[in-house]
């Protein structure tokens, strides 16, 4: 593959992810209690100038409800979801938009729940 190759396959991967998107990733980097391995994440924001997007991990463990900063999704057939999940905005992490880190999409959050992890976030950075 040449390097023209690799920059428009760089530009499709930007173009294809979106804020509200849940797109199953891999997280192979993880210590101790972060989210680890291939699981779905709600995408956030993307800054294509910089090549990342930041996404808060999803978990089908409904115990990790009790921490805060997570908010309940309920599996529908629009966001691609095969279990309820909580959304882990404490683990919230800028990822490279790759073809190796971003594997498939998913599906799409309701604008409902993405305005309440939205919210969750502004108060978990402490944005005023």
């Amino acid at each position: 593959m040449n390097g023209t190759d690799s920059k428009d396959r760089k530009r499709q991967m930007q173009r294809a992810i979106k804020p509200i998107d849940i797109w199953m990733v891999s997280l192979t980097e993880s210590i101790d209690s972060e989210q680890r391995g291939q699981r779905p994440v709600v995408v956030i924001a993307v800054h294509s100038h910089a090549n990342v997007s930041m996404v808060v991990p999803l978990t089908s463990n409904q115990d990790a409800s009790r921490f805060p900063y997570s908010y309940k999704v309920a599996c529908t057939s629009g966001n691609g979801l095969s279990a309820d999940s909580v959304a882990l905005v404490f683990q919230m992490r800028s990822l490279t938009m790759s073809a190796g880190r971003f594997m498939f999409r998913m599906g799409r959050i309701e604008q409902k729940e993405f305005a309440e992890i939205k919210a969750l976030i502004k108060d978990y950075l402490q944005i005023e």
